[in-house]
């Protein structure tokens, strides 16, 4: 029996049993709950996501098989000497705190039978041997490998690369669409080189995407929780994160880690700065020998892109050259490219102005430029901004073509039809689309956040930028380096958006100077750029092996 008694007022007894076939019935439906997931996501090739699911399941079987073996003995591990726990708060250093209720709370006995305490252990052994099942194969792969590069010294690159690695990170779309688009140019150039693309997030777990990704994307969301996210963003841009940090990254990242032993890519390429701090730390303790390159989203260079070794460094701007070298003094200026964001490849070859309004449909009439606005989940005013920059757009005394695209928010563009449209205006409301290039190279002025792949779609179709919600931290800087280069106007609140989208259209050589300067800063072709220097195996090695 399992007794709990306070006192002379609560007693409860239980059969011991009873706790093996709870935790028996528990153990067995969350094993059957996690088949089916495990089954679709192999099916879907996801790959970190099945591994997880595969943990996940042998948890659960070792506790049903531990609590099944625990039920057929229980006879034999019960014991009639009951083992007592006994507190007294009165005599403990908690008397104090006691000493003021009454006295059957001040005593009480909790008696447990050693068939309980069976099945906890079950349920912490079962989590035990998952986790040391983990690190002994990662440790089997890692002294492998080793023992493998070390034999065979530095690699050498007398041959284009064949298999290459892309590594992104989810916190946020940018870094996705730079992989993708690098992934896609490899596919259209170099279809003979194996490529494959990850997401970092996906391999560190549920707990660390939780607050990785998660929690950074509900702080950004809400303005004290964007103002402490861009703070960060500050007292991180001095230095690179210490080895503390970068330990405790890769104690949640073995998974990514174990990949890339099992890949054996030529290369990898990097979209986001988590994965080329992990690999670099690899490679200066010598458990790693494969190059590294870094594709930098965004305008302004973080300190948190500064790792080294890595061969090579593609940026957007020259600015983020001093940002890399002033952070890091061994990295050298050569080893920062100034190639621009790459976009998807249908950006270098959009058709003209012309051709793309006549393609959607539009009416592209001259004295009324074409605005477009892309939704969004950021919030105002406790619902989508979206409806404010249409409002907004819309009261406009100007004359104006109005696109907005919704994506797949089928109730968001049935919401946004109701709205009154004054007789001056047209407007155009867009669903899910595939042609994005072609809108964003019709439209004259472009309303949005400036995200960094967002800001290169629009520099390589040469559109104008109105810029609203900047995010503290590296939106903020985008905005400085548009803002600086002549490309757009930052509206920092939205109520006044009409006003200042009316001072651009009314002047029309102010916005075709916008224009003009968008074009020129922008490089449509540069995923064509970064994909040939790396098919071409132009990056060479840095072997950190001959400075140890």
């Amino acid at each position: 029996m399992a007794i709990l008694s306070l006192g002379s007022t609560f007693h409860v007894e239980l059969r011991s049993i009873l706790f093996t076939v709870f935790a028996l019935l528990y153990s067995l439906y969350y094993l059957l709950k996690n088949l089916r997931p495990r089954v679709k996501l192999s099916s879907l090739g996801g790959l970190s996501y099945a591994r997880e699911q595969h943990r996940v399941l042998a948890n659960w079987a070792l506790r049903v098989v531990l609590h099944s073996a625990i039920y057929v003995y229980n006879d034999q591990l019960k014991t009639n000497s009951i083992d007592i726990i006994s507190f007294i708060p009165a005599s403990s250093f908690s008397a104090a705190i006691f000493d003021h209720f009454p006295e059957a709370v001040q005593t009480f006995t909790v008696t447990c039978p050693k068939i309980l305490a069976a099945n906890l252990a079950a349920m912490i052994l079962a989590n035990c041997l998952v986790w040391v099942g983990k690190y002994v194969l990662l440790v089997i792969k890692v002294c492998s490998y080793v023992f493998s590069v070390r034999k065979a010294g530095a690699p050498t690159f007398s041959d284009p690369p064949q298999r290459v690695l892309i590594v992104h990170g989810s916190v946020g779309a940018g870094h996705k669409r730079a992989a993708q688009a690098l992934s896609d140019t490899f596919q259209q150039r170099y279809p003979e080189i194996v490529v494959e693309v990850v997401d970092i997030v996906d391999f560190a777990g549920p707990f660390f995407s939780t607050v990785y990704k998660t929690g950074y994307l509900s702080l950004s969301e809400k303005t004290w929780g964007s103002h402490l996210v861009g703070y960060f963003f500050d007292a991180g841009n001095t230095e690179r994160p210490g080895w503390a940090k970068r330990l405790v990254q890769e104690a949640f990242l073995l998974d990514f880690i174990n990949y890339i032993y099992k890949f054996k890519p030529d290369v990898i390429v990097n979209t986001h700065f988590l994965s080329t701090e992990i690999v670099a730390g690899l490679r200066r303790r010598q458990l790693l020998k494969i190059p590294q390159v870094t594709v930098v989203t965004d305008y302004d260079a973080h300190a948190y892109w500064a790792n080294f070794p890595n061969e090579k460094f593609f940026v957007g701007q020259e600015g983020a050259v001093g940002n890399l070298t002033h952070v890091n003094p061994q990295i050298n200026e050569e080893d920062v490219l100034v190639t621009g964001i790459p976009c998807v490849p249908a950006f270098s070859t959009v058709p003209t102005q012309k051709q793309c309004i006549k393609n959607l449909g539009l009416l592209g009439e001259k004295g009324r430029p074409i605005v477009l606005i892309c939704a969004s989940g950021a919030m105002y005013e406790g619902r989508p901004s979206v409806f404010t920059l249409y409002e907004q757009a819309l009261s406009c005394s100007s004359k104006l073509e109005i696109v907005i695209i919704t994506g797949r928010q089928k109730d968001l563009r049935s919401q946004l039809e109701q709205i009154a449209v004054p007789l001056q205006h047209q407007v155009k409301l867009e669903g899910f689309t595939k042609v994005m290039h072609e809108y964003m190279t019709a439209a004259d002025l472009i309303i949005t956040k400036p995200g960094g792949l967002t800001t290169a779609e629009s520099l390589a179709t040469g559109t104008a930028m109105l810029i609203v919600n900047p995010y503290p931290g590296q939106e903020m800087r985008n905005t400085d380096n548009l803002l600086e280069a002549g490309i757009a106007v930052k509206c920092n609140d939205l109520y006044l958006l009409g006003n200042k989208l009316k001072k651009i259209v009314e002047n029309p050589k102010r916005l075709k100077q916008m224009q003009k300067n968008s074009k020129e800063y922008g490089n449509p072709g540069a995923c064509f750029d970064i994909v040939d220097y790396i098919a071409d195996g132009e990056f060479g090695y840095i072997d950190v092996s001959k400075d140890a």
